[in-house]
């Protein structure tokens, strides 16, 4: 009986061993796929706060852009109405029609008008009069056109302020551009920043389903261990039992002595013993 009983000691501990060491092994893996998955866990939230960087740079420059294009609006509408203003002063329309006149366009009618005259286009009373009246309509129009465009002065400093206004436009339309480019680039980036957080979150999961699954085989390990534990000191108890009876005494209820029950609730509780405390608590006394 004590032979068989000393046999099964041996068999179990044996199994409190291989227990031991793939307990120890799942909790290995149980620490590297937690690590695994805080890191990636680390690697979201810079991926997250990059894509907010990314949303102010691109609010910031769509606001930019806007703000371009008011001021490109208002200087486009100050150089053609002060364009328009300067060609009315010198008689023309600054080619918005064709049938306005100008002081070129006067002379030309009046060079075929006195042509038209002189090679007998104009016969009869009537036709001489229609003749005399338009050619001093048009005299009268020519040195109007002549008298508003007699002040060049006024003029080129009418000049000046359209150039201002055109380059002002121009270098809004120039912020206009740029800014809707810096947009449209933080925006492209925070395209590409989701799909990789997209990646990062399959990753995460992968990684917290492997741990979770670690942590069960771990734990499944351990109780097992436990058990086995549990079944070397019965045995144990049995065989000083035994022997007491052999010896002429009494047998008595055995107890764990307290740095052996403080062990055992360590171990009850999922810690890890070291192979110190393990002999200790396979001593037979």
């Amino acid at each position: 009986m004590e032979a068989e009983l000393q046999k099964l000691v041996s068999e179990v501990e044996k199994y409190i061993s291989e227990h031991q060491k793939r307990r120890d092994e799942w909790n290995a893996k149980v620490v590297e796929h937690r690590t695994n998955r805080d890191s990636i866990n680390g690697q979201k939230r810079e991926l997250y706060d990059e894509i907010e960087r990314q949303r102010t740079v691109r609010d910031q420059e769509n606001a930019k852009a806007r703000e371009a294009k008011v001021e490109r609006r208002e200087f486009n509408e100050k150089f053609y109405g002060l364009k328009d203003k300067m060609q009315e002063m010198k008689g023309g329309d600054g080619g918005h029609g064709r049938d306005k006149d100008t002081p070129e366009k006067i002379r030309r009618q009046m060079n075929g008008l006195e042509t038209k005259y002189e090679t007998g286009g104009f016969i009869g009373k009537e036709a001489e009069r229609k003749f005399s009246a338009t050619m001093k309509q048009l005299s009268r129009k020519l040195k109007e056109l002549k008298a508003a465009q007699s002040e060049p002065g006024e003029f080129n400093e009418i000049q000046v302020e359209l150039d201002a206004f055109h380059e002002k436009s121009e270098k809004a339309h120039e912020e206009v551009i740029r800014a809707a480019e810096d947009a449209q680039a933080a925006h492209d980036l925070m395209a590409k920043l989701r799909d990789e957080t997209k990646r990062l979150n399959m990753d995460h999961e992968a990684a917290h389903r492997a741990f979770v699954d670690a942590k069960e085989e771990a734990d499944s390990e351990h109780q097992q261990y436990i058990v086995a534990m549990r079944s070397v000191y019965s045995i144990r108890n049995l065989l000083q039992a035994k022997r007491d009876r052999a010896a002429g005494h009494e047998p008595t209820r055995m107890e764990a002595r307290p740095e052996a029950q403080d062990l055992m609730s360590a171990l009850m509780a999922g810690k890890t013993l070291s192979t110190e405390q393990l002999m200790a608590m396979k001593r037979k006394n």
